[in-house]
């Protein structure tokens, strides 16, 4: 599987997608369709739009710290 010009990257810690008590490929299906999702904007409204779906909401904050990278080759 090779990169190609226009592809996009997500870096990510498990802060982004694991949850206590929640199996990790219910993360990994919200990231992916997150991303699916908002597949046509630049990699900062991209990166935000994934932040936004899919980090806790501030009255509860995160569980564990959470870094994303998103690059467009």
């Amino acid at each position: 599987m090779g990169y190609r010009p226009g592809s996009t990257l997500v870096l990510y810690t498990d802060g982004l997608i694991e949850r206590r008590g929640e199996d990790i490929y219910a993360g990994l299906d919200r990231l992916a369709h997150s991303v699916e999702h908002h597949h046509l904007l630049g990699p900062e409204p991209l990166a935000d739009a994934v932040l936004a779906d899919l980090v806790p909401a501030p009255q509860r904050g995160p569980d564990d710290d959470t870094a994303l990278v998103v690059i467009r080759l």
